[in-house]
């Protein structure tokens, strides 16, 4: 008896400690996504950024849930780039398409957070919000002049029209080759954003663009007196929408993902995607992650990955890998030694690439070899292609009061001789080995990507030359096989590994966190970390240097100099 009783008390004790799970029998009930208070999460240097596989799962589930009647969208801070934004819509989308209802809400958005919020049934907006149209540009910092004052010399080795990565050292204003390629990004970006808004709200094309260049900023009245948002205010209103578009006659209960702390439902029923038995020895989809430069040791860090890639496809219940690739390239070895790795997995079992906000260059390179490419329409992808560049002393050492002197042996031993840089510009006889190189490299990139990709070579070569597209254009140009997100990948990986819609799947993502990073995650998430910026003044420090992402590319090619690369810009500035 005393055994039982103690093991009652243990038992009631987890129920309480545990979260409160959804009713059973729940009826009417809404699942509140709320996407905000996630900027801490960043402020974990060593965990690296990846799309929210959850959130894809969880929408999924609602979707297959009766008792789940639609989803409030709660995106009133949330802040995530056009991919993202663009995937997470892609979801919602077919979400409704089951028969839901989605209300969504915000408060300080951009284009993109309203493309969003379009997707929903109705739109609430923060009495004291502000939605601004203004459109997309594309644009980049040009650091000649800087260097020219530095004593700074830089040679840009290009000889492909579009290959324009070192632009950023070589020029002080947009090339016209730029302004093509960038434009038709932009023309094929802004047109996606104009379908979404029109489609929903019942515009014209025209009166998107009037809204675009005429009103562009718009407080909550003018917003709803416009048409576009149908209800201003905050949770009471939100929760009368959600009442209203479920039919208005029934009671509305709540359920919730996300954080609880700026959560509009208060509720505390917490959902989470649906997990197969452990009993039931699921197949396994495996994601892998790999972001950042091509390097063998940085960024994708090409040893691991291409270790990581094999060895995942040789496990027993693993049917199919997604490789999520969020890169602008780099080193050509590095590339081809995770193309190889695809290569080789694909044997085993599919495997598909979903491209993040950017795969291009060394990035398309690593992906040209898998069963199936998909990005989303936003995606900068191709740039199909190789650059180098030769940074070298122009006055710098007489700044400095800076001597130089050496002897050698051997016509060439002197080119890398100085102080931080190599204190001569190449000559032309070297730079003609460069540009022999060079177009060599290139041979062999588009040469494997035609036989990669089963294209006739000069259809590869008419849609490189170092060209960037959209996944638009990368469509249209046949460099990839599909428009989609990470969840499209997920469903082309299942379907390709003719795993049925009926059986259940589990995931596995690497790499795996590290111990102490999930450790952190869980502080943030549990609100034990209060998130102050002076607990990382790193971090604090970053956000104030905003150009460090052109600080980290010169770093970058300073470190590779006179490396032959397949790389675009390592950061491209994109202002909203």
């Amino acid at each position: 008896m005393r055994l039982n009783g103690k093991i009652r008390i243990i038992g009631v004790c987890l129920l309480m400690a545990a979260p409160k799970m959804m009713p059973l029998f729940a009826q009417n009930m809404f699942l509140e996504l709320n996407l905000n208070n996630q900027t801490t999460r960043s402020m974990i240097s060593s965990v690296k950024p990846r799309p929210n596989l959850e959130l894809f799962r969880v929408i999924e589930r609602a979707g297959n849930d009766n008792r789940i009647g639609g989803i409030i969208l709660n995106v009133s801070s949330y802040r995530a780039g056009t991919d993202t934004l663009w995937e997470l819509r892609n979801a919602l989308t077919q979400f409704k398409a089951r028969g839901k209802k989605i209300c969504a809400y915000i408060s300080n958005a951009n284009l993109d957070t309203y493309c969003l919020a379009t997707v929903a049934d109705t739109i609430v907006m923060d009495d004291l919000g502000i939605l601004t149209m203004m459109g997309y540009a594309w644009g980049r910092a040009y650091v000649l002049h800087s260097l020219e004052k530095l004593g700074i010399g830089v040679r840009e080795l290009r000889y492909l029209e579009y290959k324009s990565a070192n632009e950023t050292f070589t020029r002080d204003s947009i090339s016209e080759a730029d302004r093509r390629q960038y434009g038709e990004v932009l023309d094929d970006i802004i047109a996606i954003a104009r379908d979404a808004v029109t489609g929903a709200r019942s515009l014209t094309a025209e009166e998107f663009d009037s809204l675009i260049n005429d009103g562009f900023m718009f407080p909550a009245k003018m917003a709803m007196e416009r048409g576009l948002v149908d209800r201003i205010g905050r949770k009471t209103a939100v929760i009368e929408a959600a009442k209203e578009i479920s039919g208005g006659d029934k009671a509305v209960s709540f359920a919730l993902y996300g954080d609880s702390d700026s959560s509009l439902t208060g509720s505390i029923t917490s959902y989470k995607p649906t997990k197969a038995h452990w009993l039931q020895r699921p197949p396994v989809i495996a994601v892998i992650y790999a972001s950042g430069v091509t390097d063998m040791e940085q960024g994708i860090a090409a040893w691991t990955l291409a270790k990581t890639i094999r060895e995942v496809s040789e496990k027993g219940r693993v049917k199919a890998i997604v490789l999520r690739i969020n890169s602008s390239g780099g080193s050509a070895e590095a590339a081809d030694y995770v193309a190889e790795a695809v290569k080789a997995a694909k044997r085993r079992v599919p495997v598909v690439v979903s491209m993040g906000a950017v795969a291009a260059s060394g990035g398309y390179w690593a992906s040209m070899s898998a069963s199936h490419i998909t990005a989303s329409p936003v995606t900068l992808t191709g740039s199909i292609g190789v650059i180098g560049s030769w940074f070298y002393d122009k006055g710098m050492n007489d700044k400095l009061g800076i001597t130089v002197d050496s002897i050698q042996r051997g016509d060439h031993a002197d080119l890398l001789t100085g102080v931080i840089f190599p204190r001569r510009d190449l000559r032309e006889d070297e730079e003609a080995r460069y540009r022999d190189f060079i177009l060599s490299m290139y041979a062999d990139f588009t040469a494997r990507v035609a036989a990669n990709r089963g294209m006739e070579l000069e259809k590869v070569e008419a849609s490189a030359q170092g060209r960037v597209f959209s996944g638009v254009g990368a469509l249209n140009a046949g460099l990839i096989d599909s428009l989609g997100g990470l969840d499209d990948a997920i469903r082309t990986a299942r379907r390709l590994a003719k795993i049925p819609d009926s059986k259940a799947v589990a995931y596995s993502e690497y790499p795996k966190p590290k111990f102490l990073d999930r450790m952190m995650e869980r502080m943030l998430t549990s609100g034990t970390y209060s998130g102050r910026a002076d607990l990382f003044p790193a971090a604090a420090v970053t956000d104030m240097l905003l150009p460090a992402p052109l600080l980290e590319d010169l770093r970058y090619r300073i470190t590779h100099n006179g490396q032959v690369m397949p790389v675009m810009d390592i950061e491209n500035i994109w202002l909203y």
